[in-house]
């Protein structure tokens, strides 16, 4: 089956600021109202529902701010199995690349549920994940039922106003079928107020 790497990126929303609409039972833990205090998480071999309680609870702290965004997203390396996919996976990659302004408004920049990873890449787990001092750090290892593997790795600085983050995708062995690796930047500043409408 043909793989559609604009599907199966990740959006970038669910990682910068990984905040989660996951609806978590009972009061918070003691490590998630630390996370609520400070917006600092940071965990080892986490699983999607440890992180996503943790980053949930600091998303107030974390939150970007509205108003007339620059970004964008430029393309670093891509990596194939050679194969009759080869040529269409290789032109899906080339349509990454892309640059926009715009007006953002708070919506516009709420985080995605974090845990549509698994809906992607099967069961998700966090050997890392680090978001202090507006940096991020973060690796996700995902396996799929028939046991495909997928690595995604996500490092760089992020804030309220504006984030740089290199972001790589693994999946499978360099050389057999359904291997692909790609490695990319995603980037975006806050300009200032959107101009003629409020960024509610």
């Amino acid at each position: 089956m043909r793989r559609n790497l604009e599907r199966d990126f990740i959006d970038m929303r669910a990682i910068l600021l990984v905040g989660t609409a996951l609806a978590l039972a009972g009061c918070q833990s003691a490590a998630e109202r630390e996370a609520a205090a400070t917006g600092v998480v940071e965990v080892r071999n986490g699983s999607m529902e440890e992180v996503a309680g943790l980053t949930k609870a600091a998303r107030g702290k974390q939150a970007m701010q509205p108003g007339t965004w620059e970004s964008g997203t430029e393309l670093i390396a891509a990596d194939f199995a050679p194969g009759p996919e080869h040529d269409a996976q290789m032109e899906a990659a080339a349509k990454i690349p892309r640059h926009a302004v715009k007006c953002q408004t708070a919506s516009d920049l709420a985080p995605v549920d974090i845990t549509m990873l698994e809906k992607v890449g099967g069961t998700c787990t966090f050997p890392h994940f680090t978001q202090k001092d507006g940096k991020i750090d973060v690796e996700i290892a995902c396996t799929q039922a028939n046991g495909a593997r997928t690595t995604l790795l996500y490092k760089g600085t992020q804030g309220k106003d504006a984030y740089d983050v290199t972001v790589e995708q693994n999946s499978g062995t360099k050389g057999q079928p359904g291997y692909a690796a790609v490695r990319m930047r995603v980037y975006g500043k806050r300009l200032g107020l959107c101009q003629g409408k409020p960024a509610a």
